[in-house]
């Protein structure tokens, strides 16, 4: 009797083991199975926000070749629509114009190397005003330029710890500048706002208009320059004044005034955010200062004294052709523009918690993307 119990006992307990391992193996595969799925999900939902997100881009892209520009400027939205329910995601986009910054890849000229003088001034004028070194900028043109003549040369980088190599080539995104000696992140894209500003400049007496003139975001350097590469011999350093922020402005003319850059800035809200053309400027005493050269301040910015018509001009200021091309401007052509040409396009999909995000810098004269990266 005593046998028949235990070996009854050792068959339940061979039983409930056989069960629990059998659980505990089942549960494992289903759990991998579940965590396989959710990869699987999360890796179709990821998949599915890109698309979204380069349909984002191409919307945007589409805008830009069928919407006249003071139309998507005039609109308010159409640079940065609200985001569109799509697919069972959501799909959206934001279009900056780029040629209202200083390309920094500008300071080179890319057919003979030398130093774009009337960009390094530019930049040595907004520098100032943030309070940077100008030695950072001849820091920029050693990385830019192809020799090995300057203060930050290829020794200089051979010698940080860890050592690293200069590029001698320009820049394809502004994120590489915190590679060039006296950079890093905090400079280029945080406030340089003093911290007596607001107390120097203060907004009581200021209309409602003038308060969103200048913002924060101005303050940031990333703001106020941009990296792109030119399509073929197309390069161009004049400013767009429907893009530029305030201190861009300021940097364009030793005799450029606050006022002048405010008026800029208030005429375009005038004009419903665009400025057609640049001619409507010389109708305000602030533009009618002289210049060193017996110029008047609008005739500097707009090149007129060597022939400017009032109108954006084909193409002027011309960093990448000869000096004995027809359109190559001497240190006192055209300054400005009126039509925005290059653009930085930003796609954004969502699909679930999965969001993708997709960027080009895109010419739009010469209908090419310049640049393009994903993450």
């Amino acid at each position: 009797m005593k046998v028949h119990f235990r070996k009854g006992s050792m068959i339940i307990m061979l039983i409930v083991a056989i069960g629990s391992s059998s659980f505990v193996t089942a549960n494992k595969y289903f759990e991998e199975k579940v965590m396989e799925y959710r990869v699987a999900k999360s890796q179709a939902d990821g998949f599915r926000a890109f698309l979204l997100a380069r349909a984002g881009m191409q919307g945007a892209l589409g805008a830009l070749k069928k919407i006249p520009e003071e139309f998507l400027y005039q609109s308010g939205i159409a640079f940065n629509p609200p985001p569109v329910p799509m697919a069972g995601g959501t799909i959206y986009y934001r279009m900056n114009p780029e040629d209202g910054k200083i390309n920094v890849n500008n300071l080179v000229k890319a057919y003979d190397q030398s130093v774009n003088l009337r960009v390094q001034e530019m930049m040595f004028r907004l520098y100032e005003q943030f309070g940077i070194p100008r030695e950072k900028i001849t820091y920029l043109i050693d990385w830019i330029d192809e020799n090995d003549e300057g203060v930050a040369e290829k020794t200089f980088y051979q010698m940080e710890k860890p050592p690293r190599k200069i590029k001698n080539g320009p820049l394809y995104t502004l994120s590489e500048l915190t590679a060039v000696r006296g950079y890093d992140r905090k400079l280029i894209y945080e406030s340089l706002k003093p911290v007596d500003y607001d107390k120097n400049y203060s907004k009581d007496f200021l209309s409602e208009e003038e308060k969103v003139l200048i913002t924060d975001s101005d303050f940031i350097l990333a703001s106020n320059i941009t990296a792109f590469v030119p399509y073929k011999d197309t390069g161009d350093d004049r400013i767009n004044i429907n893009a530029a922020p305030y201190h861009v402005l300021m940097s364009l003319s030793d005799f450029m005034t606050r006022q002048a850059a405010m008026r800029i800035l208030k005429y375009k809200i005038e004009k419903g955010g665009y400025i057609k053309e640049y001619k409507d400027l010389e109708k305000f005493p602030e533009f009618q200062v002289k210049t060193t050269d017996g110029f008047t301040l609008y005739a500097e910015l707009t090149g007129e004294q060597s022939g400017g018509s009032g109108t954006t001009p084909p193409l002027q200021g011309s960093t990448s052709r000869p000096a004995n091309s027809p359109n190559e401007i001497s240190l006192y052509g055209a300054r400005i523009k009126s039509k925005g040409e290059i653009y930085r396009i930003v796609g954004v999909g969502t699909m679930g918690k999965a969001v993708r995000r997709v960027t080009c810098i895109y010419d739009l004269p010469n209908d090419q993307i310049l640049l393009y990266s994903e993450d």
